[in-house]
C-alpha cells in the first residue's frame, strides 16, 4: 500500500529524532507500510500513533524493521587479511599496551567478535578493548549471548574454529575472546562514541543515510580514531573526500589511516601496502564465500574516462547466481573509484531466487548514495516477469 510523501517525511522525522536513522524515502516508505499493513491502520492513524507518548514501543519496532542487521562471522575475508598482515604489525610495532576498537553498527556481534578473535592471536600479550555499538536492542541482546546457530561455522576458516564451542545445534564464541568486547546502545549520528581508539570498523551502515548524517558520521568515526589509527568501511562507502584521512590498499581491500601534520603523497587510487604477516596467525583467503561464481566470456570491459577512472560496468549473472555470491560483487563493482553506471545484465541466469530480491533493493539504496546509475538489465519475458513481480522492474538509480 503507498504511502503518502507528506506521511513518509514525517515518519522518518521521528526516525532521525528517535535513532539518528536518516534513511533514503524507499525504506522509509516500505518499512512503514509493512508496519501499517500489521496494525491494520491508516497512514495518518499509524503517524499519530507513532508521533504519541502511547506510540513508543510502535516507534521502536519501526527502528527494528528498517535496521540494517545482515553479517556473518569472518565476513569480507580481504579485510581480515589485511587486518592480519598489515595493521596488526603497524600496532605492535608501535610498542602499544593497550589496543581500543570501535565496531560501529555492529548488528548481533558477528563483526566485533570476529575482531576479538583475530586481534587475540594477532596481538598476543597486547590488552584488547572492543566497544561494539547499535542502534538495535534486539540485535544487542542476541550479541551478548554470543551463541549462534552452528551452520554459522560454515563462513569461519578451519583454523578459527577452535575458537568456538559446538553445543547441539549452536555455537558460542569462547568465553576469554566474548570477554573482550562491550555492547552500548547508541545510534551512530549522535550517541556516544568511544574515544581514542586505534581501529574503527563500520561496514555497510553509512551507505543507508543521506549525504548530511553520513558526513555527520564519519567525523564521528574519524574523531573517534587516534592519529595513525585505522578506519574500515564497506567497499561501496568511501572516504576519500577527507582531507586527514590517507587510503592505504592491500589487495583487494582499502583502509584508510588518520593522519596529523602534511599529507603523504599516496599512489591514486590508493597507497599499495605490504607488511610482514604475523607469526602464528592463519593466512586467510580473501574470498568469503564458497561456490562457483562464473561470469561471462563476453561481458564487455569497463569504460574509461580520459582520466582512466571507470564510468560504466557490466555484471552478466549466469546459472543460478547465490544471494552470497552478488552481494560480494555487487558491493566490489559499487566500490570501483570514479564509477557513474553499473548494468546486471540477468538474461543468462537459468534462475533467480526471491533471496536476490533483498540483495538488488539493497544494491539500489547503495547506488542511490554513491550517486551511480544501477540497471538491472533484462530482454527474456520470464526474467522481466521477475523483476516486476518484485517491483524491480525500474532499476535505474542514481545521479551520475
Amino acid at each position: 500500500m503507498p504511502v503518502a510523501p507528506d506521511i513518509v517525511q514525517a515518519i522518518a522525522r521521528r526516525l532521525a529524532e528517535r535513532a539518528g536513522l536518516e534513511l533514503p524515502a524507499w525504506v522509509v516508505e516500505a518499512r512503514a507500510a509493512a508496519r501499517i499493513e500489521a496494525l491494520d491502520l491508516t497512514a495518518d492513524a499509524y503517524l499519530a500513533l507513532i508521533e504519541s507518548g502511547r506510540g513508543s514501543a510502535e516507534l521502536d519496532e519501526l527502528i527494528e524493521a528498517v535496521r540494517v542487521g545482515e553479517t556473518r562471522l569472518f565476513r569480507h575475508r580481504a579485510q581480515i587479511a589485511a587486518l592480519c598482515d598489515d595493521i596488526a604489525p603497524a600496532l605492535r610495532a608501535s610498542g602499544k599496551r593497550l589496543v581500543r576498537v570501535w565496531s560501529a553498527g555492529c548488528a548481533a556481534g558477528e563483526e566485533p567478535y570476529t575482531l576479538a578473535i583475530v586481534l587475540a592471536r594477532a596481538l598476543q600479550g597486547i590488552q584488547i578493548q572492543i566497544t561494539a555499538t547499535d542502534v538495535s536492542a534486539d540485535a544487542l541482546a542476541v550479541a551478548r549471548a554470543a551463541t549462534y546457530p552452528a551452520a554459522a561455522l560454515a563462513d569461519v576458516p578451519e583454523p578459527w574454529r577452535e575458537d568456538f564451542v559446538v553445543d547441539g545445534e549452536r555455537v558460542r564464541v569462547r568465553p576469554e575472546l566474548a570477554q573482550l568486547v562491550r555492547f552500548e546502545r547508541a545510534n551512530l549520528v549522535d550517541g556516544t562514541a568511544p574515544k581514542q581508539c586505534d581501529i574503527v570498523w563500520c561496514r555497510n551502515v553509512l551507505i543507508y543515510f543521506t549525504p548530511d548524517a553520513r558526513r555527520r558520521a564519519i567525523d564521528r568515526l574519524i574523531a573517534a580514531t587516534n592519529v595513525g589509527g585505522f578506519i574500515f568501511v564497506g567497499y561501496s562507502e568511501s572516504l576519500r573526500d577527507f582531507p586527514n584521512l590517507d587510503s592505504i590498499r592491500t589487495g583487494d581491500a582499502v583502509y584508510y589511516v588518520k593522519r596529523d601534520g602534511e599529507r603523504r603523497q599516496p599512489t591514486s587510487p590508493a597507497t599499495q601496502r605490504t607488511q610482514t604477516p604475523v607469526s602464528g596467525v592463519p593466512r586467510l583467503a580473501a574470498s568469503a564465500d564458497s561456490g562457483a561464481w562464473t561470469f561471462s566470456a563476453h561481458t564487455p570491459p569497463p569504460t574509461r574516462s580520459p582520466v582512466g577512472e571507470t564510468t560504466e560496468d557490466v555484471l552478466v549473472l549466469h546459472g543460478e547466481p547465490g544471494a552470497r555470491q552478488v552481494t560480494s560483487e555487487l558491493t566490489a563493482r559499487l566500490g570501483i573509484a570514479g564509477l557513474q553506471k553499473l548494468v546486471v545484465d540477468l538474461d543468462a541466469a537459468d534462475m533467480l531466487a526471491d533471496e536476490l530480491v533483498p540483495v538488488f533493493r539493497r544494491a539500489r539504496a547503495a547506488a542511490m548514495a554513491a550517486h551511480v546509475a544501477l540497471e538491472l538489465r533484462a530482454t527474456r519475458p520470464g526474467t522481466r516477469r521477475w523483476l516486476a513481480r518484485h517491483g524491480l522492474e525500474d532499476s535505474s538509480e542514481g545521479t551520475p
